[in-house]
């Protein structure tokens, strides 16, 4: 199917991108195309402009912040893998990046546009809820920050308002944490069917403080909060384990679709925490 009929603009500044947002409602920026173009094949959007933004190289770039790590909105999936910074500091979203998609994927995909799209089941959207990562968005008005947990709304919805875009990210350095990122695709290349993100703390063999996310059973990125609050302090054991499995399964609602069903979801969830958790005891 060919896309619906849209004008091309190109950004050579973020000002002038941000100028042009605020100008025209109805507008789509363009970065790694690796989510809009399969989306305007499907006439899922019918944008007047596509605004490309892949000019605007003071959006590509990894750097060490008194918060921690802050990346650019622009960059790809590509350098995330070949930075040490990233590896060593965040290692979490390190190993996510490896299981995304293919290297065609991988070099035109950018960390901006996955976030911005908000799949449910995309990788990065549940690394950064696990972190509790902090999105800015950017417009001619200024800058404001939001939470990852409060950033994702919904199925593709997301905090952005009108003449704003996602210019950086900027995630915390986890000292003394063990991490870890599983997934189960239908197919290679897929997005997930259920994931998990898993970040813990032990002190001995006593759950210290446990960050737990998962993606593809719920309408957006799901934290298990409830969970994580009540097995702070607790030895972390197989029969442990088996308890936050079938709690999390309990309490995501995943939809049924040609790729699983809900009920199969559950139990992917189940078997997904319990090999994340065997990784990191």
């Amino acid at each position: 199917m060919y896309p619906p009929e849209f004008s091309y603009v190109r950004a050579e500044s973020l000002q002038e991108a941000l100028k042009f947002l605020e100008g025209n409602d109805n507008t789509r920026p363009l970065a790694g195309g690796q989510s809009l173009i399969p989306m305007l094949k499907l006439r899922v959007l019918s944008p007047d402009y596509i605004l490309d933004i892949n000019r605007l190289n003071e959006l590509n770039y990894v750097k060490t912040s008194l918060n921690g790590v802050s990346i650019g909105a622009l960059t790809r999936y590509h350098d995330i893998l070949s930075n040490d910074i990233l590896k060593s500091k965040v290692p979490l979203m390190h190993h996510a990046t490896r299981t995304i998609g293919d290297m065609q994927v991988r070099n035109m995909g950018t960390i901006g546009g996955a976030i911005s799209n908000a799949d449910p089941a995309s990788d990065m959207p549940v690394v950064l809820t696990a972190l509790n990562a902090t999105i800015i968005l950017s417009s001619v008005s200024g800058s404001r920050s939001v939470k990852a947990l409060d950033f994702f709304k919904g199925p593709f919805t997301t905090d952005t308002n009108k003449g704003e875009l996602v210019t950086q990210i900027e995630v915390p350095v986890l000292d003394g944490y063990k991490t870890v990122y599983k997934k189960v695709v239908r197919r290679a290349g897929d997005y997930a069917l259920a994931s998990v993100a898993l970040a813990i703390k032990l002190k001995g063999n006593e759950i210290e403080d446990i960050k737990l996310a998962y993606g593809g059973v719920h309408d957006k990125p799901f934290r298990a909060m409830e969970v994580e609050k009540n097995v702070i302090g607790k030895k972390l054991d197989d029969d442990l384990v088996k308890d936050i499995a079938s709690k999390v399964s309990s309490q995501v609602n995943p939809p049924s679709d040609h790729r699983g069903s809900s009920w199969y979801r559950r139990e992917v969830v189940k078997v997904l925490t319990m090999k994340a958790f065997k990784e990191v005891a």
